[in-house]
């Protein structure tokens, strides 16, 4: 329910340059890497796309399908290099916040496997921004006083993160040299929403009772220097890349 409730969405001019860029219609076929409780997934709603998304997480899944149950959508349980589709092509195989998670080189193969010929690929992260601000700074060390809140990234570190992804795509020899969308946002949070954000880290929730506590306590207190918000910047980052022919 955290994750569901706190976890960032994703800019709709991503959304939608995954539809324009690979060119998908009425009852093309999507696979979902990761899908959580579909915070990607519900902006693919209403465009007539047959959908199944795989997730580890029991209750996501079973959130996911509870949201989902009058689409043309399905979430199982599962991880995606182990999962058995019985020779089911995807149009567009695409992850959200999660490919990072999919061993390698397994998880490109598997992609390429589960494609239609001149399917795509289409991979794309929130990366959480920080500046030079007296709140950033500040923000960052309550981070680092708690095992890690988020894995924050300062501006000038993008591009290499980005050219990064772009050789381990290329790299691969499965797909061509991905095209990349970048759009820049951002989201007002509340102390308790920001703290409900930190809740699902993976390291922020191996914490004690009495350090989330001392956690909740400092984010209060950095919001009340900023009128009550803690305002994030985020960097959306599509990429997206089409399985190499046979012949290439």
């Amino acid at each position: 329910e955290y994750y569901d409730k706190y976890r960032p969405s994703y800019p709709k001019e991503i959304i939608d340059s995954l539809i324009s860029v690979t060119g998908i219609t009425v009852d093309a076929d999507l696979l979902e890497i990761g899908c959580g409780s579909g915070k990607a997934t519900e902006q693919l709603i209403g465009k007539g796309f047959n959908i199944l998304g795989i997730d580890p997480g029991e209750d996501l899944v079973r959130i996911g399908n509870e949201r989902f149950k009058n689409e043309s959508v399905h979430f199982a349980k599962g991880r995606f290099e182990e999962y058995d589709f019985e020779q089911k092509k995807f149009d567009v195989v695409y992850a959200a916040q999660s490919f990072h998670w999919v061993p390698q080189p397994i998880g490109y193969q598997k992609c390429a496997d589960a494609l239609k010929d001149n399917g795509y690929i289409a991979l794309f992260w929130n990366m959480y921004l920080l500046d030079d601000s007296n709140a950033d700074k500040e923000l960052l060390e309550i981070s680092k006083r708690y095992g890690g809140i988020a894995d924050f990234v300062m501006e000038i570190e993008c591009e290499s993160r980005i050219n990064s992804i772009v050789s381990q795509i290329v790299d691969s020899n499965l797909f061509e040299k991905p095209t990349v969308i970048r759009k820049l946002w951002k989201q007002d949070y509340t102390a308790d929403e920001f703290y409900g954000f930190a809740l699902t880290g993976n390291r922020f929730m191996q914490n004690s009772d009495e350090d989330k506590q001392k956690a909740y306590n400092d984010i209060v207190a950095l919001a009340e220097k900023n009128r009550g918000i803690i305002e994030r910047p985020y960097l959306c980052v599509l990429y997206i890349a089409k399985k190499k022919s046979l012949s290439m």
